[in-house]
C-alpha cells in the first residue's frame, strides 16, 4: 500500500475487501524506518545539489506528480 500513497487503514481495508488476512502488524514499524531512510536520502542529495550549484540555493526542479491523479483531459474533449 506504501508505494501508491496509501496508509495502514486502507491495507486493512483492502485486505478485508478482498477476504485476506490483515497486514503485519509490524507494518507502521517498517513503514517509519523506510520513512526515515528517505528522509535521510533525500536531504543528503538536496544538500549535494546546493554543493554543485558552487553554495547557492536557487537550483531549478522538475517535477512530474501527475501520475496520482485522475486526468482532467476527458472533461476537456
Amino acid at each position: 500500500m506504501r508505494s501508491i500513497g496509501k496508509g495502514t487503514e486502507s491495507a486493512v481495508m483492502f485486505c478485508g475487501i478482498m477476504n485476506l488476512p490483515p497486514p503485519p502488524t509490524k507494518f507502521t514499524k517498517f513503514n517509519n524506518i523506510l520513512l526515515q531512510a528517505a528522509r535521510e536520502t533525500c536531504e543528503e542529495s538536496m544538500a549535494e545539489a546546493v554543493e554543485e550549484n558552487d553554495g547557492g540555493r536557487d537550483i531549478a526542479v522538475a517535477v512530474d506528480g501527475s501520475w496520482q491523479k485522475r486526468s482532467f483531459f476527458r472533461r476537456m474533449v
